[in-house]
């Protein structure tokens, strides 16, 4: 009973009198008192011991991960050409320093990311077409590759990454938003810790991306547009500049350009709230400036730039015979001055040409630092610092 266990526990306060002889009665009911308290105090401490279990949630194993069904699918991959911004009626942009088509699009590595529709990682691959450096690559090309089958699956392709790379971005971009906001250094020649070198770069990273449905034996068609564009800058000099005045050369220096950018396709509002580090070319010179324009190209990666802080800016200074020198800067936009909320930014897989015509500023006034007064109205122009935009020659008054 368990009042007589909790008697048998804590005893009557009374007082036993110590000469009063016990019977064999009692003693037998002193034992059965005893037994009764043991099995009770069995019972609490079984209860304290599994009381913390009852209470305890039970612990749970992970589900095992949906298994993956592969299907050896065909990719059938093709490189965009770019798109001309408008030239000047009548100007040629040939030189020796652009890059070719076969340089520019040329597939030499193709790596595959496959994401399941929860955006997880799932295929990663690495296709090598130079045999280790011993072709030159492919300009397009037909890959059988294992996928995994999913409805509303995203397929990313990447052309001309080192295998370092490609591991890089599998242990950097286990998700689709990731690799969304993955952003490359552009390998430039001869870049430095001071600049970027002259403008050209070792090589063209394409990309491009399917998203559906995968099936058995699916066939898959992908076009890569380069990450980068061609800027092409012509200056041609006004034969006014004459006497002690005649440009000897004009040095160039194209400034604040990107030195990263989305592997994935951006949307140009994405650059809003994505600092970018950026740094400029290495100056070079247009010996004895004529009234054709001569040509230096560069490549450089798409981005976004809504105002003149964040454009790309070419800085020019002209040399005269008398040694004196006559300097302006000029924002390379994509719309006219009087359009509102005009861009500056630069489309990937573009060809940009920018055509710059020099004049003598109109009663200009050249101080100690050969800097014109911001003042002196350029021909021309209504500004100092003007915008050049494609396919619209830019008078620039120095």
């Amino acid at each position: 009973m368990r009042t007589s266990a909790y008697k048998g526990i804590f005893p009557s306060s009374r007082k036993r009198n110590p000469s009063r002889a016990v019977s064999a009665k009692k003693k037998t009911a002193r034992k059965q008192s005893l037994s009764a308290c043991s099995r009770y105090l069995l019972c609490l401490l079984w209860a304290a011991l599994l009381l913390p279990a009852a209470c305890t949630k039970p612990e749970t194993k992970d589900l095992p991960p949906k298994e993956v069904v592969l299907t050896k699918a065909t990719l059938r991959i093709s490189t965009a050409l770019p798109e001309e911004r408008p030239l000047k009626p009548g100007t040629a942009t040939k030189s020796t320093t652009q890059m070719q088509p076969e340089d520019l699009n040329m597939i030499k590595t193709l790596s595959v990311f496959q994401y399941d529709p929860e955006g997880n990682l799932v295929v990663s691959d690495h296709h090598d077409y130079t045999n280790g450096g011993r072709y030159e690559g492919v300009m397009s090309t037909i890959l059988n590759v294992n996928l995994a089958i999913y409805d509303g699956t995203t397929v990313c392709l990447v052309a001309n990454l080192y295998e370092s790379e490609f591991n890089a971005i599998v242990s950097a971009c286990p998700l689709l938003r990731d690799f969304q906001e993955y952003k490359a250094s552009i390998p430039y020649v001869g870049l430095s810790a001071d600049n970027l070198g002259v403008g050209t770069t070792e090589r063209i990273y394409m990309s491009g991306y399917y998203e559906g449905n995968i099936r058995q034996g699916q066939e898959i068609s992908v076009t890569l547009g380069r990450l980068v564009s061609n800027i092409a800058i012509g200056i041609a000099a006004s034969p006014a500049f004459s006497g002690n005045n005649a440009i000897q050369y004009v040095e160039i220096q194209l400034m604040n350009i990107p030195t990263q950018t989305f592997v994935f396709p951006p949307e140009e509002s994405d650059y809003l709230t994505t600092n970018i580090p950026r740094s400029e070319f290495r100056i070079e010179n247009i010996n004895s400036p004529t009234e054709d324009h001569s040509y230096r190209f560069y490549y450089v990666p798409g981005f976004g730039a809504f105002d003149d802080a964040t454009a790309c800016r070419l800085h020019i200074t002209a040399v005269t015979a008398s040694g004196a020198q006559r300097s302006t800067d000029v924002y390379l936009g994509n719309d006219a001055p009087d359009e509102a909320d005009r861009s500056y930014s630069i489309y990937r897989n573009c060809n940009y040409t920018f055509n710059l015509r020099l004049v003598p500023r109109a009663k200009a006034t050249f101080g100690d630092s050969g800097i014109p007064d911001a003042t002196s109205p350029a021909d021309g122009i209504a500004s100092p610092f003007p915008t050049a935009i494609p396919g619209q020659e830019c008078v620039i008054g120095l």
